[in-house]
């Protein structure tokens, strides 16, 4: 059984997830499953991961649903329910792992922890030249500069005193590199799946962990992700909008359970809404 499940989110993103899942081709640390966790995009995505699944020395599963809008609470969970790692990690299909991005996550693993990491943005112009072999022999990892490095690291203390003092809305956390030991996970319910077409899923998650009193663990200075620019991926024009005015809202209500009932398990009034 491997140490941990890497799920990672897609939807109708195939130039960008398969320079993604080449990426864990790259991984210094093999004691993982992927977990492609796919929103309702159409048959060239399945076909990418069958190629992948034929040719990858890593077990590699494909779980789809049907195309609702922008749903990603509600993929992930599905993923999370697939998946047989202790520790989950947790990320995008546009981002392509640093080489040590999983053998982070499992050093950091603890029981009632999760952990953030970092991201580094790539450039358009770079974006859209991005091949096969620039990601196999890992020349974008010269976005990782030393002046980019030092940011982090001081994002990653910063992240850390935070911690200490116990203070609201930190570690600063974005969906695109999370890890979350597996029963901390399921304790809250994992996403709530009433996001649905809306974002802050993740603080929403943040919240709920540290209510729970789960630990968390600054990896901003460990742990990367270098993500394609939107723009470069063909098919992003024709992905639903989200609505920020609405997430807003329901992100700031008030009296917000530790437990959702609308997630891994449906709870309260959404049992015969399954």
């Amino acid at each position: 059984m491997p140490t941990a499940s890497v799920i990672v989110s897609a939807y109708d993103i195939p130039f960008s997830l398969r320079l993604a899942m080449l990426g864990y081709q790259r991984q210094s640390c093999k004691d993982f499953e992927l977990i492609v966790a796919d929103d309702g995009s159409g048959s060239e995505t399945a076909d990418l991961v069958k190629q992948f699944q034929r040719t990858s020395d890593f077990t590699i599963k494909h779980i789809w649903r049907e195309n609702k809008g922008y749903w990603m609470s509600r993929i992930i969970n599905e993923g999370v329910k697939a998946s047989i790692g202790q520790c989950l990690i947790l990320t995008n299909g546009d981002c392509i792992p640093h080489p040590d991005f999983v053998k982070s996550h499992i050093d950091a693993y603890k029981q009632g922890s999760f952990c953030t990491g970092a991201y580094v943005l790539m450039p358009y112009e770079y974006c859209v030249g991005l091949t096969d072999e620039k990601v196999m022999s890992g020349d974008y990892e010269r976005f990782l500069t030393m002046w980019k490095m030092a940011r982090l690291t001081f994002r990653h203390w910063r992240n850390t005193l935070h911690i200490a003092m116990k203070r609201a809305r930190y570690p600063k956390i974005n969906g695109r590199n999370i890890s979350i030991d597996r029963n901390t996970f399921y304790a809250v319910n994992g996403y709530d799946e009433n996001y649905h077409g809306l974002g802050g899923v993740d603080p929403d998650l943040r919240n709920r962990l540290l209510q729970y009193g789960a630990n968390p663990i600054s990896l901003w200075n460990k742990s990367v992700v270098f993500h394609i620019d939107h723009k470069a991926e063909p098919t992003r024009k024709n992905h639903p909008p989200r609505d920020r005015e609405k997430s807003l809202e329901y992100r700031h209500r008030s009296n917000i359970p530790v437990r959702c009932e609308n997630g891994l398990v449906k709870e309260g009034s959404y049992k015969e809404n399954k």
